[in-house]
This record gives C-alpha cells, sequence and structure tokens, in this order.
C-alpha cells in the first residue's frame, strides 16, 4: 500500500511541477542556441532567463509541496486520505519522500543548468590556457587528495541531503500544526508565520551550534579529521558539526510532531 501511495504522490506532484521543467527546457534551448550560433544579445537574455527559472524551480516546487501536502491531508481529500488502510507515519513517509525527491531534483536541475554554462565557458579554454591556469592555482594553493576530495564531496553531500529533509520536516509540522483549531481562522497565513518562526530560531539555534561547540570538521590535504575544538579555535579550513546532530534530533521531532497533531488534533475542514 506505501508503494502505491508514492507512485500516486509522484504523479500528482509532476502535474504540478511538470511545467515549470517544460520552460525550463525552453530557456536551456534558447542558451545552447545563443552559445551555439555566438549570438551575443540572445545569450545575455538566456542568461538572465535562466538565473530567473532556477528561482522559480526552487519556489514552485516549495509551493506545490506545501499545497499538495495541505490539500490532500486536511481539506476535503483529507476524509479520504485518513480512509486508506495506513498508519499516518506510513502517510508522513510516502509524502516526505516524494516531496524530499521533487526538492532534490529542484537542486540539481539548478546546479545542473549552471554546472553547463560552466562547462561551456571552459570549453572555451584551450589547453595551453587550461594548464597555465592549473599550475597558477598549484603554485598558490595545494591540492588535496583524491580521497581526500571525495570525503569532502561525500560529507557536504550527506550534510546536503539532511538539510532538505529537515526542510520538509519543518513545512509539514507548520502545515499540520496551522490546521489546529487555535490557527485554523488565518488559513496558510498561519503555516506561513510558524515556518518563518520555525526557521529563524533553528538557523540562530544551528549558527551557536556551529561557533561555540568544540565539534569541528578539519579539512586539509591529508584529508578529513575530527577535532575537539570550535571553529573559532581551530586552523585553516574547518566546519562545525554540532547543527547536525541538533538537525538530526529536530527533523525527527518535527515528523513524530506531525503525525501526533494528525491524529489527535487536526480537525479537517
Amino acid at each position: 500500500m506505501v508503494g502505491k501511495l508514492i507512485k500516486n504522490e509522484l504523479k500528482a506532484g509532476l502535474h504540478s511541477i511538470a511545467p515549470i521543467y517544460i520552460v525550463t527546457a525552453a530557456v536551456v534551448a534558447m542558451l545552447a542556441v545563443s552559445f551555439a550560433f555566438e549570438i551575443l544579445w540572445l545569450a545575455v537574455i538566456s542568461i538572465i532567463a535562466v538565473a530567473l527559472v532556477g528561482i522559480g524551480i526552487f519556489a514552485v516546487t516549495i509551493i506545490s509541496v506545501v499545497n499538495n501536502f495541505n490539500k490532500s491531508m486536511f481539506r476535503d481529500q483529507g476524509y479520504l486520505t485518513f480512509t486508506l488502510p495506513v498508519t499516518s507515519g506510513q502517510l508522513l513517509f510516502a509524502k516526505a519522500l516524494c516531496s524530499f525527491i521533487w526538492m532534490l531534483l529542484s537542486y540539481v536541475a539548478l546546479i545542473g543548468i549552471f554546472a553547463g554554462i560552466y562547462a561551456y565557458a571552459a570549453g572555451q579554454v584551450d589547453d595551453e590556457q587550461f594548464a597555465m591556469i592549473k599550475i597558477l592555482i598549484s603554485t598558490m594553493v595545494e591540492l588535496p587528495d583524491t580521497a581526500t576530495i571525495i570525503g569532502v564531496i561525500s560529507f557536504f553531500v550527506t550534510y546536503f541531503f539532511l538539510d532538505i529533509i529537515f526542510l520538509v520536516a519543518e513545512i509539514y509540522f507548520s502545515v499540520s500544526l496551522s490546521n489546529v483549531r487555535p490557527f485554523q481562522k488565518m488559513g496558510m497565513g498561519s503555516a506561513i508565520l510558524i515556518f518563518l518562526s520555525l526557521f529563524s530560531v533553528t538557523s540562530v539555534i544551528s549558527t551557536l551550534l556551529k561557533a561555540f561547540v568544540p565539534l569541528t570538521l578539519k579539512i586539509d590535504f591529508n584529508g578529513m579529521t575530527l577535532i575537539y575544538e570550535t571553529m573559532n579555535e581551530a586552523s585553516g579550513i574547518t566546519f562545525g558539526i554540532a547543527d547536525m546532530f541538533f538537525t538530526l534530533a529536530a527533523t525527527v521531532f518535527f515528523f513524530v510532531m506531525s503525525a501526533w497533531l494528525m491524529n489527535h488534533k487536526i480537525n479537517l475542514k
């Protein structure tokens, strides 16, 4: 049953998100034409359009996630949704997984667009110029080995995934809490206020934990090392990771509380 839920959630999300990706494909095609035929004015317009579409992809995805969750759980569809032979936890899992996929796709699309532009720009540099740039960089900064680079990339990918899951959990909790009786009269306005309040508080806590808790990942040419110093005390390239534990705990809390609110406090419209 959970598999069918995920399948239907992906279909529902596709209907909402597909148009922005069609627009993205058209803009990227226009950019490719401007590069291929060296049409400067079209390239400038296309690059601006790409930047706007990149923002649009993320905005449309967020709106779609919020609207789909609110509509399917707490509006007329909610009466049908809650009759399905699954628990509230399974409902949340299916919806959160699909939301994570759509949000991840929006990030990947944005990164892919700018990576493509960078690749084109880099392709305009001949081998001799590229070699000179590489030599210049190596004289200024010693490049780490491959294992270190892979480790750093793996760490930041994990951190990135955790942030997306946390954002989904925060959105779901905000929407769920906004449908509790004291907040219902405000409609989606209460969800926005709750989300902004939570986002502000958790951002401040994460920043403080990074800065003042002596748990830091130090990155140098020999790899990554976990040191028990604050970022201010450590030297070199450092990254405070205490906030990762807070983010993970907060993510679990928001999902658990969303499920509890769905079971005990929600008033369907």
